[in-house]
């Protein structure tokens, strides 16, 4: 078979089930023997429908039929990868791979097993869990953590959210996403301290009450020790709130003495979380109007000191997060404890280390299945580009810029071009995008004016 052709047929990876195996060898006895009789003289029904179908399609059509007459033999049908799968249009970093994902909690309502472990491989464990470990509910919003995969620089995962009262309409991004986000605490277990932090949840309302997203945990947000740089300013009599005031430009934490002051966690291959979650926020597709509110078009016409003189007639609600007038949200308790397990075939570092006479270069290049991170060595004022094997651009696939989305891409060759910062952003990058020069490509432009360039073999 076959496996394979059937998973796209139902559009979803199958666990490995003595279930499915004994109905799908049935469905095949039935279609090579043609076990079904003869009635009143009539050819038999399913020899009718399979005539001139493939085999495939007769097994996916006897499966059907198989778990329409037996609601409790498909609830036993065990389906992985749910959200992953369903998203991986739509998700900046493309497919998550099925084989490294792990299952956390099934389609028909019970959590997996996983051994103590989330970095276990759902399939090798048959026995349920109680569903309270990944599925949470308070007040009128269910939490669900459907799946995790972790890889060498990254965790995601996946994420359900069902109201009892219907979602407002909400804001809908070109490219077809629609993001909630979270306010946390989380704990892990290679540092002391917690990480307060606003996540963003990439993904779709399937409807008026289910949303379907993915939370993308970069490993380069919870691995910084800032412990040093927090006794410096309490050594100074500075708070944190005093540090964006004008005067206290000295204790501003810039990539000059970033490396004075700041350690970093290593992340073991195995490690824990506890993700405490206290509100969930949406931006609204029509935000309430203010009173005395400027058009987009006359907001467009003003001058600097007259949009800044408008601004300051905001009401201070205005500028809160989340607030009424832009956003929908729900604030509650929902908990989770997770064991994560990194595990990716592809994961690997690739060292470079080519620095040229100004200090500029790159270190190394991080890979996993579906993302590259440029780790660069540069200054304020320079910005670094990743071009695949054919030339095109690499885009980032998170608010980091180094973080790249490779799926579509051939990367066993990889160019890096260093830029100046202003030079890229006014001049350069526009030719990086389909259809706006014709005269010339983009990375002839980038050969000819990248402060640093280098190309990595990846061998992939």
């Amino acid at each position: 078979m076959q496996e394979k052709e059937l998973r796209r047929a139902l559009g979803a990876e199958l666990r490995p089930s003595r279930v499915i195996d004994a109905k799908m060898e049935e469905a095949y006895r039935m279609i090579r023997n043609a076990e079904v009789k003869q009635t009143n003289g009539k050819r038999p029904v399913i020899r009718r429908i399979l005539v001139g179908i493939g085999s495939v399609a007769a097994v996916f059509a006897l499966m059907v039929t198989f778990c329409v007459m037996n609601p409790v033999l498909a609830s036993e049908i065990p389906i992985l990868g749910g959200i992953f799968s369903k998203l991986s249009d739509l998700f900046s970093f493309g497919q998550l791979p099925e084989e490294d994902t792990v299952l956390l909690y099934q389609d028909n309502g019970t959590a997996s097993a996983d051994k103590g472990s989330a970095g276990e491989n759902a399939s090798d464990s048959q026995e349920v869990r109680d569903t309270a470990i990944y599925q949470q509910t308070s007040g009128d919003i269910t939490i669900t953590l459907t799946e995790v995969y972790a890889s060498n620089q990254a965790l995601f995962i996946g994420v359900n959210v069902k109201n009892a009262q219907e979602f407002p309409e909400m804001a809908l991004f070109v490219d077809g996403t629609q993001n909630l986000s979270v306010e946390t605490v989380e704990y892990y277990s290679f540092r002391p301290d917690a990480i307060q932090s606003l996540r963003h949840i990439e993904g779709k309302f399937a409807d008026a009450h289910t949303y379907d997203g993915i939370l993308r945990i970069d490993y380069s947000e919870i691995n910084v020790d800032d412990s040093r740089y927090q006794q410096m300013l309490d050594s100074v009599g500075v708070t944190p709130e005093d540090i964006g005031q004008t005067g206290n430009e000295e204790f501003w934490l810039t990539d000059e003495n970033y490396a004075q002051y700041i350690d970093y966690y290593e992340i073991p291959e195995t490690f824990t979380i506890k993700l405490d979650i206290s509100n969930i926020v949406g931006d609204l597709a029509e935000p309430l109007p203010l009173e005395g509110q400027k058009s987009a078009e006359e907001l467009e016409r003003m001058s600097d000191e007259e949009w800044q003189k408008y601004m300051k007639t905001l009401p201070q609600e205005w500028y809160d997060y989340p607030n009424k007038y832009q956003n929908w949200w729900q604030e509650g308790s929902w908990s989770y404890d997770l064991t994560i397990t990194k595990k990716d075939s592809a994961s690997r570092v690739i060292e470079v280390n080519q620095i040229n006479e100004a200090g500029i270069g790159v270190k190394s290049i991080e890979l996993s299945s579906v993302e590259m991170t440029l780790n660069t060595v540069e200054g304020n004022d320079t910005f670094a580009v990743a071009l695949d094997a054919d030339g095109n651009k690499i885009e980032n696939g998170s608010s980091n810029a180094y973080e790249l989305a490779i799926a579509g891409h051939d990367i066993s060759r990889v160019y890096i071009y260093i830029c100046d910062y202003d030079e890229y952003m006014d001049e350069i990058k526009g030719y990086g995008v389909p259809g706006n020069h014709q005269d010339r490509s983009f990375q002839e432009v980038l050969e000819e004016r990248a402060v640093f360039k280098t190309v990595v073999e990846t061998g992939e």
